[in-house]
């Protein structure tokens, strides 16, 4: 899976973490907050998978996993989840934070 770890950064608003510990092995997370939502995602890269959190109030909104990404890439306020060159998924970090899913 590719992406850019400085853009990831730049829409988060804040560096990676571990989902187990050891930067290495490939499982990362990203988070952040806006008002009472929040927006996780969680990296397999070797596996390329994602799993995306949306909570508002502490309350899940939406989550999902999405198998055979390819690519991760931030597009302005946007985060596009990819699987062959085709959006499946879009993280939007503008005013409100919100995702939409692409018909697969």
């Amino acid at each position: 899976m590719k992406y850019d770890e400085l853009d990831l950064m730049e829409l988060f608003l804040s560096e990676s973490e571990s989902l187990t510990d050891n930067i290495g092995d490939g499982n990362i997370t990203y988070k952040i907050s806006k008002d009472d939502f929040t927006l996780k995602i969680f990296i397999r890269t070797y596996e390329n998978q994602i799993s995306v959190f949306l909570t508002y109030k502490e309350k899940d909104i939406f989550n999902g996993d999405f198998d055979n990404i390819t690519e991760l890439k931030k597009e302005d306020m946007y985060l596009r989840v990819l699987r062959e060159n085709s959006t499946i998924a879009s993280l939007c970090f503008g005013t409100m934070l919100s995702i939409s899913i692409e018909n697969q």
